[in-house]
C-alpha cells in the first residue's frame, strides 16, 4: 500500500477499485485501468481476458 492509500485510508477518503477476474486463469485483482485498455492485463498470467465481477 503507498504512503496516499494509507493516509486516505486514516481519514476515511479511500477510493474503492473495481474487482475483475480472469478468465484464462480465474485471479480476481483490482484495477484502475479501463478495461479496453492496452493496460488492463491480469497481473498473474498477463491475459486481457478480465471481466468486470464488482
Amino acid at each position: 500500500m503507498s504512503v496516499l492509500e494509507t493516509v486516505k485510508q486514516k481519514v476515511g477518503i479511500t477510493e474503492e477499485k473495481p474487482l475483475y477476474e480472469c478468465a484464462d486463469c480465474g485471479h480476481e485483482f483490482r484495477s484502475d485501468a479501463d478495461p479496453d485498455s492496452y493496460w488492463s492485463k491480469c497481473p498473474e498470467c498477463e491475459s486481457s481476458e478480465t471481466t468486470q465481477i464488482e
